[in-house]
């Protein structure tokens, strides 16, 4: 397949999972296709862009592995935009507006009030030369409107199917406001058509926004421009109320906090709002060959986080101590420790209290310091820990103390790890060794 998609993220704010969802199924149906990846930054609000929120992108694009093929900023193409609007001018396309926001806002309430659609009523075409020389030199700020063509637009959606819309149902779109900025659906417009995109994914929050682009398309380009189309369903929080990418547990960088690994986020954002079952890939090749966008469905998944931290648990478990070595972790700690991980944070946890400095917090009961007491005596009878010495001094501290289960053991971990559960006591007091077990217990 020709196939070329874009990602376009707006540098307004830090990326989310709902910006993070678009990027990611863009990727796998892009790679998947054999085709070319780019990486559009839609700067063009020059008032809320920012270039740490860029640099934050760029970060989190390479966190995830997204390796684009193409990348350029809009704010770099002001003078193309020009060059398309004066011909769409020229045209008879765009037409200037002077209503201010209040006396727009006022004729929305009116049409509201007597049941029409709040749809901008073209005054602006109905001004004469005189009259607009007169706005002019009184210094009233004009803005630009695309005049859109009154019929139906009609697609064929990779996800909702045969989608029509009346276009007579929508305003004539703002392109240039009175700042001279260019706004996102024209900007966009120019872009893909130069760029040569071939398929737009992106949320069904687009799915105005993509009639009246068609539109676009078609003034913009001088032959029959022709895009595919695939508008996800868009997120929403476990308890069905509507997502919202303010909340800071949705995005990327507390994500990374949590100790997250990116595969995680790829498998669950890369199946969401599909039937396709979530499983725990290690590679993005793999997710690459078992994705299929045709599996998507128009319902609104639930994203929640503790899906995530499931799947992230199940992908650390499966890897090689040569996969995460890079923690500091000893290959001998992994082994014992590897079921009890469930972030990359577990890892520097455990890296202190396998330390020879760590000293438990735990503060035991009269009864538990009495078993700390009569354990370090019987640990003072052994040379060293294996498995069979080590279960041979938990056989006699249960019988010294008459306490067994949970009575016995807990307190154990507690002194010596803080824990209420971890590894296999055995296998723990044999990585932490008798002399360092012996130390521990002795602080009670």
């Amino acid at each position: 397949m020709n196939c070329k998609v874009r990602f376009a993220p707006s540098p307004t704010g830090l990326m989310h999972v709902g910006n993070a969802r678009i990027a990611i199924v863009n990727y796998l149906f892009c790679r998947k296709n054999f085709g070319t990846f780019l990486f559009r930054v839609d700067d063009t609000d020059l008032a809320r862009s920012q270039k740490k929120y860029e640099d934050a992108i760029k970060e989190n694009l390479d966190w995830l592995g997204i390796v684009y093929d193409e990348t350029f900023k809009q704010s770099e193409k002001l003078e193309r935009y020009q060059e398309v609007m004066e011909k769409l001018i020229s045209k008879g396309i765009l037409y200037k507006c002077y209503e201010t926001q209040e006396e727009l806002e006022y004729k929305r309430r009116i049409a509201t009030s007597k049941g029409l659609p709040p749809i901008y009523d073209r005054t602006a075409l109905t001004l004469s030369d005189t009259e607009k020389r007169k706005l002019s030199d009184e210094g009233i700020p004009f803005y630009w409107r695309f005049k859109l063509p009154k019929k139906t637009v009609s697609w064929n959606d990779l996800i909702l199917g045969e989608v029509s819309y009346n276009l007579n149902n929508v305003s004539d779109p703002v392109i240039v406001k009175a700042d001279g900025t260019y706004l996102y659906t024209f900007s966009s417009v120019v872009d893909d058509f130069d760029s040569n995109i071939t398929h737009i994914i992106r949320g069904q929050d687009h799915v105005t926004n993509t009639a009246i682009q068609i539109a676009m398309f078609d003034e913009v380009s001088s032959s029959k421009y022709h895009v595919e189309f695939a508008h996800l369903s868009l997120l929403v929080n476990k308890d069905g109320s509507q997502f919202s990418k303010r909340l800071g547990s949705m995005s990327l960088e507390d994500m990374r906090q949590k100790g997250i690994d990116a595969m995680a986020v790829w498998c669950i954002l890369a199946t969401l709002g599909s039937s396709l079952d979530t499983v725990p890939f290690n590679k993005i090749d793999d997710l690459i060959n078992y994705f299929d966008i045709s599996k998507f469905s128009s319902n609104s998944p639930k994203f929640d986080i503790n899906d995530v931290l499931k799947i992230n648990k199940k992908i650390l478990h499966s890897k090689t101590f040569d996969e995460i070595k890079q923690w500091g972790i000893s290959e001998k700690a992994y082994e014992v420790i590897r079921e009890n991980i469930s972030s990359y944070i577990d890892f520097q946890m455990w890296n202190d209290i396998l330390k020879d400095n760590y000293n438990s917090t735990f503060l035991p009961t009269d009864l538990e310091t009495k078993l700390l007491k009569i354990a370090a005596k019987e640990l003072s009878k052994i040379q060293e820990f294996d498995e069979i010495s080590g279960q041979e001094f938990l056989k006699n501290v249960k019988i010294s103390t008459g306490l067994s289960g949970k009575e016995l053991y807990m307190p154990l971990r507690k002194a010596l790890t803080d824990m209420e559960h971890g590894p296999n006591i055995v296998q723990l007091l044999t990585l932490l060794g008798k002399s360092e077990v012996l130390r521990r217990l002795n602080a009670y």
